[in-house]
């Protein structure tokens, strides 16, 4: 009770002595943010974001989230248009922790829920910060209410629940474990399966306790010269005094790649008619990561469904893609953009992609080459944040024959007074490329009827933000009216400056149901924010978009 009063008294003293944003940085973000967002620390530097006292406005006001996925949906990390920047922010989506089923459902991509590892911000806060965001951001004035800062109520996850068994495959479940304070907690953990069946999974699901960074499932290379490890045992990477077990990391050599994920709501289902072919002869490797942040030992604890089909509905086999670039040589304190080419002899078919680095990576791209047009080279892929590389999924795959290849190019900055080379720990680099695929290509694809979008959505603005072209990818849905001519309905799709005047029709008529592709060129436009309208029927999608020039 001594305790809440004396907070109330430091409360009515900052209300009469200091604006709103010097409230938020004395009470929020230096006690609960800085620990992990200061300068030369290590989620600093793969956020991108620093709210030491010196550089937090300027980190975050009308700043581009460095979260691929996030930058495309057209967000900032805070914006300064009032009640419109709470939708557009970047920052309340990570902390709005009550609205986690969207946060993870829809947008598994960005990540983990802020603070990582420790409780999240009181309902006071999270209620200041909004109205601080509604009133336009500022960095001077009182614009809340520091009574809010009363409500010092937690959100708390729902109790944990484990995912079901699935009806035909498997489940790999792991602890409850402990995760000491303040530590970050990542081991292996090697089980079997009683089967000498090979395995067709299409569909993985994943759940994991709060305070999860990643799950991974590995099996073995057949080259493994050792003993397989005992199963149900931890194998910690590190030991209690933050060292590498230099017996996890002789493992770590020969894992093999089956399936994993960052999020802690994850349920993917493969292509129909494609499936992971799956020997268990060589039993699984579950890797888990966890991160507490806080005072106090937390518990995680994880289920990992493998959903079977019969080889008999399986037209095709899944591929792991791994395209490792280990010529990495990075001199201290520069800037070093490596490129890699891997080319291809015969036809496969990409159907998912998603890159791996570490913390010193600030760019990851990805472009198809060829050897038969040596001018030829489109970008498929882009990352700007190593730690939430972004899952691309193709749709019709990506078809790669004869002389085509893949190019890596990574830019990367040594902060360090080392050389940096490719390896296993944080410290090291890597250029990996992961990806799902098939071999050959699905010929009858012209003559299949593909299910069609019911809704419209703009699906995907890129780049974004961009100079001075981005090209808008759309759906057309089938069930919304008017419907014209030969199955078509009537459209528009509209280009709109902040203060709501058109600036371009990029249509304006009658198009077919499912997937459509326009670029706007902004070139003789000022730059700014502008927002993309697309109308069909009484349904209509608002995506924003940055003109940086």
């Amino acid at each position: 009770m001594r305790q809440i009063f004396i907070y109330i008294i430091f409360l009515n003293f900052l209300s009469g002595q200091s604006s709103t944003w010097d409230i938020i940085q004395d009470t929020i973000w230096t006690p609960k943010c800085v620990v992990c967002h200061d300068h030369g620390l290590y989620f600093a530097e793969q956020s991108g974001l620093i709210l030491a006292e010196d550089v937090a406005y300027e980190e975050l006001i009308n700043v581009i989230p460095t979260n691929a996925a996030a930058a495309e949906d057209g967000l900032e990390l805070v914006g300064s248009e009032g009640i419109a920047s709470v939708y557009t922010s970047f920052l309340w989506e990570k902390i709005n922790a009550a609205d986690y089923e969207h946060f993870y459902q829809e947008h598994p991509e960005y990540g983990n829920l802020m603070p990582l590892g420790a409780g999240f911000l009181t309902n006071g806060e999270i209620e200041f910060i909004r109205q601080w965001i509604i009133s336009g951001a500022p960095d001077s004035g009182e614009v809340a209410d520091v009574s809010l800062l009363e409500d010092t109520t937690l959100f708390e996850f729902p109790e944990f629940e484990p995912l079901p068994l699935p009806e035909n495959g498997i489940q790999f479940h792991v602890g409850p474990f402990d995760i000491a304070p303040n530590f970050e907690r990542e081991f292996f953990y090697y089980t079997e399966i009683d089967t000498p069946d090979i395995l067709y999974v299409n569909r993985i699901e994943t759940v994991m306790a709060p305070g999860s960074h990643h799950f991974i499932v590995y099996t073995f290379d057949d080259d493994l010269p050792a003993p397989l490890p005992p199963p149900g045992e931890y194998r910690d990477l590190r030991n209690p005094d933050g060292s590498y077990d230099n017996s996890v990391l002789y493992y770590m050599a020969y894992n093999v790649f089956i399936t994993g994920t960052q999020t802690r709501f994850f349920d993917y289902s493969l292509p129909e008619g494609v499936a992971l072919r799956i020997d268990p002869a060589f039993g699984f490797d579950l890797n888990s990561h966890y991160t507490n942040y806080s005072n106090d030992t937390i518990q995680g604890e994880i289920y990992n469904n493998y959903h079977f089909v019969d080889s008999t509905a399986v037209d095709h086999i899944a591929e792991i893609l791994q395209l490792n670039g280990t010529n990495l040589i990075l001199p201290p304190g520069e800037e070093t953009t490596l490129n890699d080419i891997f080319w291809y002899s015969s036809t496969i078919s990409i159907f998912q992609l998603w890159s791996h680095a570490h913390k010193h990576n600030t760019e990851f791209k990805v472009y198809l080459v060829s050897q038969t047009d040596p001018d030829y080279r489109e970008l498929i892929y882009l990352s700007l944040d190593w730690e939430h590389p972004p899952i691309i999924e193709y749709d019709p795959p990506l078809v790669l024959h004869d002389g085509d290849g893949i190019e890596l190019e990574a830019t990367y900055v040594n902060n360090t007074v080392e050389e940096i080379h490719f390896g296993l720990l944080s410290t090291d680099e890597m250029m990996i490329l992961f990806g799902l695929y098939y071999e050959g290509e699905d010929l009858a694809t012209e003559n299949k009827l593909f299910s069609l979008p019911n809704d419209i959505s703009i699906k995907k603005i890129y780049p974004n933000p961009f100079n001075p072209t981005t090209t808008i990818r759309f759906n057309i849905g089938v069930e919304t009216q008017p419907r014209h001519s030969a199955g078509k309905h009537a459209a528009s799709l509209r280009i709109f400056d902040i203060t709501g005047r058109v600036v371009e029709t990029l249509v304006n008529g009658e198009l077919l149901p499912g997937e459509h592709e326009i670029q706007w060129n902004a070139s003789d436009q000022a730059s700014g924010i502008y927002f993309v309208k697309l109308l069909q029927g009484n349904k209509t999608e608002i995506k924003k978009l940055i003109l940086l020039k």
